[in-house]
């Protein structure tokens, strides 16, 4: 479903909480929760409250949530804020749960489709020039790298299909891509995949595409500075909350962890806004690398 915000105002007003997919949110009395906004209907604004979506702003975005059908019921592969100006995503926004954690479908099984193996297409649910093209990825030296996995979503065809939306890719190093960037993917899939780490693991990902954090390469319009991952692990009714941040450079970026409010000034969103306050508040200030297994296995700069 399609969402279109151009310079969308909202208005905070104390709402009932809302059912969708099994997940609770829009939380009465949340200061920057997304309840209220102008321009929705009832459904988009549920999707709105999801726990995983950042807070909309002002911003010349779209606002998308891409969804399947699984077992007869419907499911949100992911969410995307995409800004049509830069011609890239603001961030992307998903989870792993029980109703999409398992793994159905294998990248290699695009050999024997339509597609040949090159599955990456554009979003059927917005203009083709509002997103880069493959030719000004790849002729101005970078690679097609995904912000949202393909290996994220592979529960169904559908879903890993919708990974390939040129709405979802971004100019990447090869190096970057294969390095820090694919590394810490590995860790996210293994911690959302686990029903022992988390009950739900709830993930917001981008590039960094406001003023000063992004530049024009040749013809490729936006090639952000940074990249980074805001992750959110429900486990028990208890919350913890990281950050990660990477430097956009060839080679193998250092990985730098950050408490959610550091990767909030860095990067201009505010994430996880659709929690209780007093949560919100806590977890975000503080993070435990030691709490994130195997990501002390690598070189990682500790920022907050």
């Amino acid at each position: 479903m399609k969402h279109i915000l151009l310079a969308l105002p909202f208005l905070l007003l104390a709402v009932a909480c809302s059912e969708d997919d099994g997940d609770s949110h829009g939380i009465p009395g949340n200061a920057n929760a997304n309840i209220g906004l102008s321009g929705y209907s009832s459904s988009d604004s549920i999707r709105a409250q999801r726990i995983e979506i950042p807070a909309l702003t002002e911003e010349d975005d779209i606002f998308i949530a891409h969804t399947t059908t699984v077992d007869g019921k419907e499911n949100v592969t992911y969410s995307i804020a995409h800004n049509p100006a830069r011609k890239h995503c603001r961030w992307t926004a998903f989870t792993f749960d029980p109703s999409n954690r398992a793994i159905r479908w294998k990248r290699d099984n695009w050999e024997n489709t339509e597609w040949r193996g090159d599955p990456f297409q554009p979003n059927p649910e917005m203009p083709d020039n509002y997103v880069m093209t493959k030719e000004q990825i790849n002729k101005n030296g970078f690679v097609r790298g995904h912000i949202v996995a393909s290996y994220d979503r592979v529960y169904s065809k559908d879903a890993n299909e919708q990974t390939f939306y040129y709405s979802n890719i971004t100019p990447m190093y090869s190096s970057f891509n294969t390095g820090a960037w694919n590394d810490c993917e590995l860790l996210v899939q293994g911690w959302g995949r686990n029903s022992t780490f988390c009950d739900t693991l709830y993930i917001v990902k981008g590039g960094t595409i406001r003023e000063g954090e992004y530049r024009t390469v040749g013809t490729c319009p936006t090639v952000p500075n940074h990249y980074f991952m805001a992750l959110l692990c429900l486990k028990n009714n208890s919350y913890k909350a990281i950050g990660l941040l990477f430097k956009h450079e060839r080679g193998y970026s250092r990985i730098q962890a950050c408490s959610i409010d550091y990767l909030e000034s860095f990067t201009g969103i505010d994430f996880f806004c659709n929690i209780p306050d007093a949560v919100e508040n806590t977890i975000e200030k503080r993070y435990y690398t030691g709490q994130w297994t195997g990501l002390s296995n690598y070189n990682i700069k500790e920022l907050e």
